[in-house]
């Protein structure tokens, strides 16, 4: 029996391209770990799954602490490694908020034609000369006509059937840094219409922004208050606007201001949904609620008197008070008391008095 294990490649031009002779061998570990991630999300934009498609292009997440443990190396160490692709114009990666990072995977440069190889056995180009007839053509469309995906549409348009797609004398290269963000599928397909979706995609996207569909008062509010408004959160926002309205999305978010609220969107959309679950309708609902359970809750409670200090003279008048009606009932603990005093008194006065000298004289 013959089990066949998945492998991971690592690009031949990395390996002979004079441009990444200083590149170490553990980087080039990690951007073969970034190129494998990078064609699950290229498959999954062409399936119509935008969620890692901006308006930059095609992205992958992949976090230091997972490539570490992958490469046997420290966090630190995976750190270094991805300054050297992206100084080398294999990656660029950009701060997400709070989400960590997104990362853009480039091909790898070709090796120059006048580089001598150092591994010249391996067959680092593939010439392959494509030819399509007309029944090729037309038993491809007939076919695509047929498939029947909930998630996909196909659409293909020959314009000149009798014309072929590619010249037999035209050689097509097939080098690793192409096949790694290329993928020829198995029916030899025209790569226009592939090429057509994944530019209606970006374009969908930088023209269906959510976030400039936000109503103008909810994007002055929230990045007032909590700051600027990712894709996901505008998402987000729309969703809790759809569920109630523009109002009562808006009275959440100002009135949260000065509190400490570390995930606004959750906090929002608690609000939100206790609020429906009470029945209110408009933001006014939402405030009388506030006014009569919220707010006379938090001022009924008694607050504790502050600490008051008596001045010298209430202090003086409370103890002749005292002294005046300790004569009165109990003469001889008055004498008593008197006698101590004036004992005290005497004391203080027998101190010995220690001068102070000018010194230098």
């Amino acid at each position: 029996m013959n089990n066949q294990k998945a492998f991971l490649g690592i690009n031949l031009d990395l390996l002979e391209n004079p441009k990444y002779k200083n590149l170490d061998s553990r980087a080039m570990m990690l951007y073969a770990l970034y190129a494998d991630r990078y064609s699950a999300s290229m498959n999954n934009a062409r399936l119509g799954n935008t969620a890692f498609v901006d308006d930059m292009g095609v992205f992958i997440r992949f976090t230091n602490e997972l490539a570490a443990k992958v490469l046997h190396v420290s966090k630190q160490k995976v750190t270094d490694f991805r300054k050297e692709l992206s100084d080398l114009d294999l990656i660029k990666v950009v701060r997400e908020g709070l989400k960590g990072y997104k990362i853009y995977v480039y091909p790898v440069q070709q090796t120059p034609s006048n580089v001598e190889l150092l591994l010249p056995w391996k067959n680092h180009t593939i010439t392959v000369q494509k030819v399509t007839s007309d029944w090729t053509i037309l038993s491809k469309i007939e076919f695509c006509k047929n498939l029947k995906l909930s998630t996909q549409n196909v659409d293909i348009s020959v314009s000149r059937i009798s014309e072929s797609t590619c010249s037999s004398k035209t050689d097509t290269s097939l080098s690793h840094s192409s096949l790694s963000h290329v993928s020829l599928n198995n029916n030899g397909l025209d790569d226009n219409a592939r090429t057509r979706k994944e530019n209606s995609i970006q374009s969908n996207q930088s023209n269906k922004n959510p976030y400039h569909s936000l109503p103008e008062k909810i994007k002055s509010s929230f990045t007032d208050i909590f700051g600027f408004i990712t894709k996901p959160m505008a998402i987000e926002l729309h969703s809790l606007i759809s569920q109630s309205n523009e109002d009562m999305v808006n009275y959440v978010i100002t009135s949260s201001k000065g509190h400490k609220i570390t995930n606004a969107i959750a906090y929002i959309k608690a609000a939100i949904t206790n609020a429906l679950k009470r029945g209110d309708k408009c933001a006014q609902d939402m405030i009388n609620f506030y006014n009569n359970n919220v707010k006379n809750t938090f001022s009924s409670y008694k607050r504790k008197p502050t600490k008051r200090f008596m001045s010298e003279e209430e202090v003086n008048a409370m103890v002749a008070k005292d002294e005046e009606e300790m004569r009165q009932n109990n003469p001889e603990l008055y004498a008593r008391l008197q006698e101590i005093k004036r004992r005290s008194a005497e004391k203080a006065k027998r101190k010995p008095v220690i001068p102070i000298y000018k010194l230098g004289y």
